[in-house]
């Protein structure tokens, strides 16, 4: 089972159980850590009970790579087809990535991705920790609000939706596009699986031109 998203100088590659030490590793570290509502260290067998939890059609999660570096995850999980939504989420461990471009252009493509390839959503969510305004920023930028009643909360949920995504996201898509030097075209890649949605797999081998959604 594969998925492969590029995109602007970013491939997201779905995760495989290979790659799940290198995700532990920075996941506990300390940088990483303390931005998490899940603070405590965790052992490889969590981690391995964490990747059999995820490991199937509706959960997402990415290893994000520039230049062939792996700089972060990137994920779409809890997918709920009746009610259209889903959980997002990312984070970067490479320190010369994690002030650039790159994470929200990654972050453009996975909701380009779920919103306007797939179709198979019209929401998302995230939880951001009430002081963490870096990420806070990060995810107003693409549209996300702060959904009422959280103020007083640690972990605090935010919505996207569909429509504002897309009426935010045309001017980031034309900067990424000037910033990479790329068309800006979607290249979707890998191989069928019982892992993925219908719909994920009928997206295979396609390539898509966003720069009007």
């Amino acid at each position: 089972m594969t998925l492969t998203l590029t995109q602007y100088g970013v491939t997201l590659k779905r995760v495989q159980k290979t790659d799940i030490e290198l995700i532990r590793n920075w996941r506990n570290h300390q940088s990483i850590r303390r931005t998490m509502a899940y603070q405590k260290t965790i052992t490889s067998s969590q981690q391995k009970e964490w990747f059999n939890s995820i490991n199937n059609n509706l959960n997402y999660y990415f290893l994000i790579e520039v230049d062939n570096q792996k700089i972060g995850v990137i994920n779409c999980r809890n997918v709920n087809l009746k009610d259209q939504y889903g959980e997002g989420g990312i984070f970067i461990w490479e320190k010369k990535f994690q002030g650039s471009p790159y994470p929200l252009f990654a972050s453009l493509s996975l909701l380009d991705y779920i919103f306007n390839v797939l179709k198979i959503g019209d929401k998302s969510f995230v939880r951001i920790l009430s002081e963490n305004s870096i990420a806070q920023k990060y995810n107003e930028f693409l549209g996300y609000i702060q959904i009422p009643g959280q103020a007083d909360n640690k972990n605090q949920w935010y919505l996207l939706t569909k429509e504002s995504f897309n009426r935010k996201s045309e001017k980031i898509r034309k900067s990424a596009r000037l910033f990479t030097e790329t068309d800006g075209k979607m290249k979707i890649d890998g191989s069928e699986s019982h892992l993925n949605l219908p719909e994920v797999n009928k997206s295979l081998g396609l390539l898509i031109d966003l720069s009007n959604s």
